[in-house]
């Protein structure tokens, strides 16, 4: 009796172990955004617009580009984007890729470099409902920062379509990203008028997509 009570003891011990392992797994292998914004110098935003034009494609030769816009309102010269990579170290493969692209560094990362008066960065986790899938293109975008709860947040807005939710990872922590669809500016602002995201803190910005961007 006692050697079977050791072995059934040992058995939990060992599915306990495998199932934290699958858990860790699971982790690492979920895959991860990187919301990134450049401030551009106001003298130099048409040049860093002409060169990513022309250059980009350098850049998404190494990872996914989920969309790339401009900041219209809520924020002036900046370009807000977003990444996606399978996990962490597939981002510091990304990394180092670049880093090593000399065509990249020398048409691009050595001439814009100059022009950004910042950069910021936060990495975000999908929500599981959520799927990037776009239905319509041709109108405007926002995302909204918020520090209202995950579980809290809307999934509509008037006629937007919610694109995207984000937790953050690393960054701002106990806040949350909404990516949204408009068909127009109207429909927009006629939506900011529902009050969203209650008295809760939150940010948002009005983005239009630039030509390179998979989001039109």
């Amino acid at each position: 009796k006692m050697a079977a009570n050791a072995l059934l003891k040992n058995g939990k011990v060992i599915a306990r172990s495998f199932a934290q392992a699958s858990s860790i797994r699971s982790l690492h292998n979920d895959k991860v955004y990187e919301l990134r914004t450049y401030s551009i110098k106001p003298k130099n935003f048409k040049e860093f617009y002409d060169l990513s034009v022309e250059h980009m494609h350098l850049r998404t030769n190494h990872s996914k580009l989920v969309g790339y816009w401009t900041s219209e309102i809520g924020g002036i010269f900046d370009m807000v984007h977003i990444w996606e990579y399978d996990n962490l170290q597939h981002r510091a493969k990304v990394r180092q890729a670049m880093t090593g692209d000399q065509e990249w560094s020398s048409k691009y990362i050595s001439k814009v470099f100059p022009m950004m008066e910042r950069l910021e960065n936060v990495l975000l986790k999908l929500d599981s409902k959520s799927s990037l899938e776009q239905t319509n293109t041709g109108g405007v975008y926002e995302i909204c920062c918020t520090e209202k709860p995950l579980k809290e947040l809307p999934n509509t807005k008037g006629d937007g379509q919610l694109l995207g939710t984000f937790s953050t990872l690393i960054g701002s922590l106990n806040t949350s990203y909404q990516l949204w669809y408009h068909k127009s500016l109207d429909a927009l602002v006629s939506s900011a008028d529902l009050g969203t995201y209650g008295t809760h803190s939150t940010k948002s910005r009005l983005l239009l997509p630039t030509p390179w961007s998979p989001m039109k």
